[in-house]
């Protein structure tokens, strides 16, 4: 039997420990500051309402990058990616929409100004029947953390950039499928 060919990866933000200890070292220092010290911070504290709203605030906050993920699935038919909870269902590109693939390492500061779902350039888009100058996105980002990703570069020359953190594991697979495609 023939080995299908499948790579599964699963990023999660692995900092999200690091929002939710300033979230609550901001929380409490208030809290302790203004409620049980009477230490007004500013010339008008803060009134109890604002202050249990910004408490939940900040706990949903930490909450949704707690939950944060990348997944991401490629196999023969094209690859498919979601950033969950912003993304319920996944994405799909299949190999017809996709030119080029291959994992390059970028920094994503200078690129698209962080990690996230992000965007940069946009692509002018003439229609003169009908409204005039559209604007298109050139490239799109989603990414966690890393410097590493999958460039997927698509017919219409719309990039995709879609984070890795296995770049070698993920270069060897793109190998064996086009490898594998080529012969059929």
């Amino acid at each position: 039997m023939k080995e299908e060919l499948l790579f599964v990866e699963c990023q999660r933000f692995n900092r999200w420990f690091v929002v939710a200890i300033i979230a609550i070292v901001v929380f409490f220092y208030v809290g302790i500051s203004q409620y049980f010290v009477e230490k007004i911070l500013g010339n008008n504290p803060i009134d109890d309402m604002i202050y249990l709203f910004s408490a939940l605030l900040i706990i949903l906050i930490a909450a949704v990058f707690f939950f944060i993920r990348l997944d991401t699935v490629i196999n023969k038919e094209g690859v498919y990616f979601r950033m969950f909870p912003f993304h319920p269902r996944f994405h799909f590109k299949s190999w017809e929409q996709i030119a080029e693939a291959e994992v390059k390492n970028i920094n994503p500061i200078k690129k698209f100004g962080g990690w996230g779902i992000r965007t940069s350039g946009l692509l002018p888009r003439f229609n003169f029947g009908n409204g005039g100058t559209h604007f298109d996105i050139r490239s799109k980002s989603y990414s966690i953390s890393g410097f590493h990703v999958l460039l997927l570069t698509l017919t219409n020359y719309k990039k995709l950039y879609i984070g890795t953190r296995k770049p070698e594991e993920l270069s060897g697979f793109l190998i064996k499928l086009n490898a594998e495609r080529k012969q059929k």
